[in-house]
């Protein structure tokens, strides 16, 4: 048996959902806050905290939003891991990659990242020492896949547990 996948990693419509509730709740908050429903404040403290609250949290949003990327991840039967940022307009694996081109970053996957039944949370680092967070929820890529990566991701969590972390 083979650990070898290669998988285009899309968006999650599910983590962004839940970042815009986060948020939503936060202007909730900055709401009561402002209208004094949350404590005994001058006009100026709730105003203050109110415009705080809901500038921080646009930000955080407008952030997480426009950091949405395609990755193309291809893991080999030795446990390599290569990760390719694609355009944001890819929407297939029908697409010729060559593996030698340019682009390709060789990462290797850190003893902190999770791997959950239904998230795959990914921290991987460059070998020019750069962090790549990489979350992979089910509505990533199909579920097939998804079950692929994730034993792939488990078999090299195991190896770097080991202390075989060397790939060749």
């Amino acid at each position: 048996m083979s650990i070898a996948v290669t998988a285009v990693v899309r968006p999650s419509r599910l983590l962004l959902a839940m970042v815009t509730a986060a948020w939503l709740c936060v202007i909730l908050i900055a709401g009561l806050v402002g209208c004094n429903y949350l404590g005994i404040l001058s006009f100026w403290e709730r105003l203050f905290l109110a415009l705080t609250y809901s500038v921080v949290a646009s930000s955080c949003w407008i952030l997480f939003f426009s950091a949405q990327k395609f990755y193309l991840i291809a893991i080999s039967s030795s446990g390599q891991i290569r990760l390719l940022e694609l355009d944001s307009s890819a929407n297939d694996v029908q697409q010729v990659v060559d593996f030698d081109s340019a682009g390709w970053f060789v990462v290797n996957m850190l003893e902190d990242s999770t791997l959950w039944p239904k998230l795959l949370l990914l921290r991987l680092r460059s070998d020019s020492g750069g962090l790549i967070i990489l979350p992979i929820l089910s509505d990533s890529v199909s579920l097939q896949l998804f079950r692929s990566l994730s034993v792939a991701c488990r078999w090299i969590a195991a190896r770097i547990n080991r202390g075989d972390n060397e790939i060749s």
